[in-house]
C-alpha cells in the first residue's frame, strides 16, 4: 500500500485531516518543505486530538494518553516524544521559537541549518512516510476506519 493509499483512508476517516496530509504531499512535490513539513505536523497534531475529542490537551498528553490505550505503540512514542531527536521537539521549534537560529544534525553529525531550504525538504523526506505510517495504524488500531 502506498502512503497516498494510506492518506487515502485517512480521507475516508476526515476529507479536512485527508486533505491537509495530500496538501504537505503536494507542497513538498512542489519544494516548499518548510510548508509541507508544517502542515503534516499541524494534521497530525489534529488528527490525534481527534481520536480522544479532547481538544484542550497538549501534543504530549495526547501522545501518552492515546500510547496507554494502545492507539500509538511504544515506538510510535519514542518517535514523536523523544527529547534528543523526536518530532515533537522539532515541532516545537518550528512554532514556538525562531526556526532559523538552530539546526538538525544528521547521522553522521553534520549540521543542518532550518534557514536552508534543503533542510525541511530532507526533514519531509525523511519523516513524513513513517508519520503518515503511525497516523493510518493508529485509525485501525483505533478502529476509526475498517479495512
Amino acid at each position: 500500500m502506498t502512503i497516498k493509499d494510506k492518506i487515502e483512508w485517512v480521507w475516508q476517516y476526515s476529507r479536512y485531516y485527508g486533505d491537509m496530509l495530500f496538501t504537505s504531499l503536494r507542497l513538498y512535490d512542489s519544494e516548499e518543505g518548510y510548508a509541507a513539513t508544517a502542515i503534516l505536523f499541524n494534521a497530525v497534531e489534529l488528527i490525534f486530538k481527534s481520536f480522544r475529542e479532547n481538544y484542550e490537551e497538549n501534543f504530549n498528553q495526547d501522545i501518552a494518553a492515546l500510547t496507554e490505550a494502545g492507539v500509538l505503540t511504544a515506538d510510535d512514542k519514542d518517535f514523536f516524544d523523544n527529547p534528543q531527536y523526536g518530532i515533537r521537539k522539532i515541532r516545537n521549534i518550528m512554532t514556538h521559537r525562531e526556526a532559523y537560529q538552530y539546526c538538525l544534525e544528521d547521522s553522521n553529525g553534520k549540521a543542518l541549518p532550518f534557514v536552508e531550504a534543503d533542510t525541511w525538504m530532507l526533514l519531509y523526506g525523511n519523516y513524513s512516510d513513517r508519520i503518515i505510517d503511525i497516523v493510518y495504524y493508529a485509525l485501525i488500531r483505533s478502529n476509526l476506519i475498517d479495512i
